[in-house]
């Protein structure tokens, strides 16, 4: 398995993570300032009004580390592929590929929401191993760790991107893809209780049960 991090290159403290294990290879991210200022995501970017400029800005760059890298594996036609964010900590074992679905993607983190997202996050019981997303009852968010077992998946997520038309925030966009989509229960992955590059003033993150917890409940369970 080729497992990815997307990681911007000024964030050398978060690369310093995973870059002594061999199982990670560095995907570098898109910072909006590589951006010209009349690239067109920025204007068709969707956010709401009163967003702060850099939030906006940075969901841009986010947007673009993710669809760009879905593009690289449909042209270098690569399958069995994590795509984790450098903020995603490994708590336990990656699940076994073999046990994992093969006809969409499978989430190995995040966060589960209500079907209308602005009602916020859902409490889900989930049963050990992979669970078939139903869409009728709750929505995956965030992108911490997501598994593409094809580059034929990947096609399908980027192709669903773009015609969705005008772009929002990857996680939201991935929610309206028509892609098979699971989770596996308990996440491999949580998210380090560290600021957001898009959301600086973060307190809560997303743990094993797919829940958003503050951070110490989050750096007790990275502790065992």
């Amino acid at each position: 398995m080729r497992i990815f991090v997307i990681n911007l290159d000024k964030a050398t403290d978060r690369w310093a993570n995973y870059k002594d294990d061999k199982r990670y290879t560095r995907w570098s991210a898109t910072h909006y300032d590589e951006l010209r200022d009349n690239h067109p995501i920025f204007e068709d970017m969707v956010s709401m009004w009163n967003i702060d400029p850099n939030e906006h800005n940075a969901k841009c760059g986010c947007y673009m580390s993710h669809t760009m890298l879905y593009q690289y594996i449909v042209t270098n036609k690569m399958n069995d592929v994590l795509i984790i964010e450098d903020d995603a900590y490994l708590i336990g074992e990656i699940p076994d590929t073999k046990d994992l679905p093969q006809d969409g993607f499978t989430y190995l983190g995040g966060l589960s929401y209500h079907k209308r997202l602005t009602d916020g996050p859902l409490k889900i019981d989930f049963e050990n191993g992979v669970n078939k997303i139903d869409h009728s009852k709750y929505r995956m968010l965030m992108t911490v760790a997501i598994y593409i077992p094809h580059h034929s998946v990947a096609f399908k997520m980027l192709r669903a991107c773009k015609e969705r038309g005008r772009p929002r925030a990857i996680d939201t966009m991935l929610v309206h893809t028509h892609v098979n989509q699971y989770v596996y229960y308990p996440a491999a992955f949580l998210e380090r209780p560290e600021p957001s590059q898009i959301r600086k003033k973060k307190n809560t993150f997303s743990n094993t049960k797919y829940e958003r917890v503050c951070g110490k409940k989050i750096v007790d369970e990275m502790n065992g």
